[in-house]
């Protein structure tokens, strides 16, 4: 028997990674989200937006990280009392940006849908908490035009369960105890 592979996704600056580490705080093994190492490298060499600037090398690097990153939580050992791996983001969030650009094309949904988790939780965007940061540079009217195509993307095989617009430790509460739920 596997760890359950559980994402937290959803909009840009939707409070996604708060989320993960107040998990990671809790004690729950968390897999970072990945594309921030590859905007910091970009940034370093000059790239502004690595993402905008070339799409698909960029999300060939995040593919490889995600995989990995994948690959990594089907080879930990099962944790009884804990039997969740959480992820900032999944594969699948690769194939909504691309689609959110016009890029995307069936070679990449074929490459992210071969990978499965087993719940996802989506986090709406909320205007409220929004702010840009270094990996963050998109207003929030274009972060929250990602929302659509991810939800789409994720709901087309896998469970979506929308977490309320409330403070990160009732977040992490509800997140916990949907799980409590759905495993019994």
């Amino acid at each position: 028997m596997q760890n359950k592979k559980i994402v937290i996704s959803g909009s840009p600056g939707a409070g996604k990674t708060s989320v993960v580490m107040e998990l990671y705080a809790k004690g729950h093994t968390v897999f970072n989200e990945y594309s921030r190492t590859i905007i910091e490298e970009g940034k370093a060499m000059g790239t502004a937006n690595a993402f905008l600037s070339d799409p698909f090398a960029f999300s060939e690097r995040l593919f490889l990280g995600r995989k990995e990153q994948f690959e990594h939580a089907s080879s930990l050992s099962m944790k009884t009392k804990d039997p969740y791996v959480f992820f900032d983001r999944g594969l699948h969030d690769i194939f909504a940006y691309l689609d959110a650009l016009g890029k995307a094309n069936a070679l990449w949904k074929e490459s992210v849908t071969a990978f499965s988790y087993d719940l996802i939780f989506l986090l709406d965007p909320w205007e409220s908490i929004y702010k840009k940061d270094a990996q963050r540079m998109e207003t929030f009217e274009e972060a929250q035009q990602y929302f659509p195509y991810i939800k789409r993307i994720y709901e087309e095989d896998h469970q979506v369960v929308i977490v309320p617009k409330i403070s990160v430790s009732k977040r992490v509460k509800f997140i916990l105890h949907y799980l409590e739920d759905w495993n019994e």
